[in-house]
């Protein structure tokens, strides 16, 4: 028996693809070791089966702990059948380290009679200069699933089909590189790369309804759907200043080579249709887009676009500091911005210019709660937690630094704890970032040393003793001077021996995990698709995109 699969790249569009044939019936650590073959995994990386549905992670030896709700299995010790035999599709990716392999959706198209001994590569789907399948690998044996006809007839079809799109690739690449001409998208036939699935997940999103409709009537409902001049300026409200700047940047570039720099602020832009990518990395504006944007760039859009963005920030210090404040309290902590000092009213009505799904906070009887603290009324245990203590209201260059990092990165504390992690332990400026987030997150929330030594395992970041006794130390320093939620803002030092209003003369006492809330409410994936400028599900109030998305 055989399985035939088909690999997609995650995040890529139009998709990289390969379908390929593996043997069925064998325990998910042969499964996971012909995988990594085939989407050319570094060797000795750890790797991560996930089944979504069934809500079951698979890893070597069981290693590590599941995500909330998720079952973790032994890949050495649990048989394919058990789960590939009834489910459609599942993730497979790198475990812990820098995580800096893609991810791929592994859609399992059939499981058939006959024998796959090795692995085979049917066919694939991808840019010339691909940078992670610079050919296809070295993988033994093909399968013995057609017969010699059949497979001498579709390598010369596969062979034929990728010389003449790696030709067209080619010329197309030469002839914008001496002309700087267009290629002319359209919204619609950017859509149609899409899969079905994927382009009713986003007519979802818009609240457009498209039962019994083929894929053409989806991509045409949909691309009419974000060319309105309203929807379009839903999405743009949200931009930041960098993301704009960029997209104005593409419009005049036409069709341009993107850079992995230049992606990380035009990714967004490209799930909707607004920017159209190809497979050999060049990218284009659709002419209709650029003349909807035109229409609604006016400089009081702009105006609102960026008091949107500042009370966007000012709502992830409410996440951080507080979970639940008076609105009068932001209000105070937005307008301390320069050119931002509107009246109370004018505030109020801006906080309602926000788009829900973009909105982490409530307002509720002049109250702005954390989403997510609402369910069972949590942000009542917390208020009750932290008294009646005083709220801390930090500076613009606070919100700012929380806003885009996630962290305090202007702290001695941290940049100490940063600078040991870089020095001594050796790790990447990425890894040391996801640290010093978690490490805050923890710290902010009372949370345990345990739980941040078994993140640092989970990374494959190990101490020796002398390593250990100074580590411990600096966690200790930066605990100290980190923004308590249980002190609404104040840090433990900045309490110590004080007196009203910055103690209540309660004793200070951990705070239950069961209290620790998250920015937004954790929705499966299947529910609704997360953007990369959505509200990380993670509860950092940063951007997907520069939170868990990008790692």
């Amino acid at each position: 028996m055989f399985y035939q699969l088909k690999i997609t790249r995650k995040g890529t569009k139009p998709p990289v693809w390969r379908r390929c044939t593996v043997a069925a019936d064998v325990t998910f650590a042969k499964m996971a070791a012909m995988l990594e073959k085939l989407v050319q995994y570094p060797a000795g990386s750890l790797y991560e089966i996930e089944f979504f549905q069934k809500k079951v992670q698979i890893r070597e030896n069981g290693d590590g702990e599941a995500k909330n709700n998720f079952t973790l299995l032994n890949a050495g010790e649990t048989e394919t059948a058990e789960l590939m035999d009834s489910e459609k599709w599942f993730t497979f990716r790198q475990y812990g380290a820098d995580k800096e392999a893609p991810e791929y959706r592994v859609d399992i198209e059939k499981k058939d009679e006959g024998t796959a001994e090795a692995p085979s590569i049917v066919k694939e789907v991808k840019g010339e200069d691909d940078p992670y399948w610079t050919e296809a690998p070295e993988l033994g044996c093909t399968a013995a699933v057609e017969t010699e006809v059949e497979t001498a007839k579709a390598s010369e079809d596969i062979a034929a089909t990728v010389a003449a799109v790696e030709a067209a690739a080619r010329a197309a690449k030469a002839d914008e590189a001496a002309t700087g001409s267009r290629r002319n998208p359209t919204v619609k036939d950017f859509l149609m790369s899409y899969r079905k699935e994927d382009l009713l997940s986003i007519a979802g999103e818009l609240g457009l309804h498209c039962k019994g409709m083929d894929q053409e009537e989806i991509a045409a409902k949909v691309a009419a759907e974000v060319l309105k001049p309203e929807v379009m300026k839903a999405s743009f409200l949200v931009a930041d200043d960098q993301e704009v700047l960029a997209f104005e940047a593409a419009i005049q570039r036409k069709c341009f080579h993107v850079t992995e720099d230049e992606w990380n602020t035009l990714e967004w832009l490209n799930d909707m249709g607004y920017l159209v990518s190809y497979s050999d990395d060049y990218a284009e504006v659709p002419a209709e887009v650029a003349a909807v944007y035109d229409q609604i760039n006016t400089p009081e859009f702009q105006t609102l676009r960026s008091q949107v963005n500042w009370l966007k920030d000012c709502l992830i210090m409410v996440s951080y500091l507080y979970v639940s404040a008076p609105a009068k309290t932001v209000y105070e902590m937005f307008k301390q911005r320069k050119g931002f000092d509107i009246g109370y009213d004018s505030f109020i009505e801006l906080y309602h210019t926000i788009p829900e799904k973009a909105c982490i906070c409530e307002l509720a009887e002049d109250q702005l709660i954390l989403k997510s603290a609402l369910v069972n009324n949590i942000y009542k245990d917390i208020e009750r937690r932290q008294g009646g203590r005083k709220f801390y209201i930090p500076s613009v260059d606070e919100i700012l630094d929380y806003s885009e990092n996630g962290y305090p990165t202007k702290s001695a504390s941290y940049q100490r704890l940063g600078r040991f992690l870089l020095d001594e332990i050796k790790v990447s400026d990425a890894v040391k970032d996801q640290v010093l987030f978690f490490i805050y997150k923890e710290c902010s929330m009372d949370g345990r040393m345990s739980a941040i030594m078994e993140n640092l395992n989970q990374k494959g970041i190990q101490f020796n003793d002398e390593q250990l006794e100074k580590f411990t130390k600096l966690i200790m320093e930066a605990n100290n001077n980190t923004r308590m939620l249980e002190f609404r803002g104040y840090t433990p030092n900045e309490i110590s021996g004080a007196v009203w209003p910055f103690a209540t003369g309660k004793p200070h006492t951990a705070m239950p995990n069961s209290f620790v809330p998250t920015a937004m409410p954790m929705q499966p994936a299947s529910a609704r698709k997360i953007y990369p400028n959505d509200p990380c599900p993670c509860g950092s109030g940063k951007k997907y995109k520069k939170c868990c998305g990008r790692r």
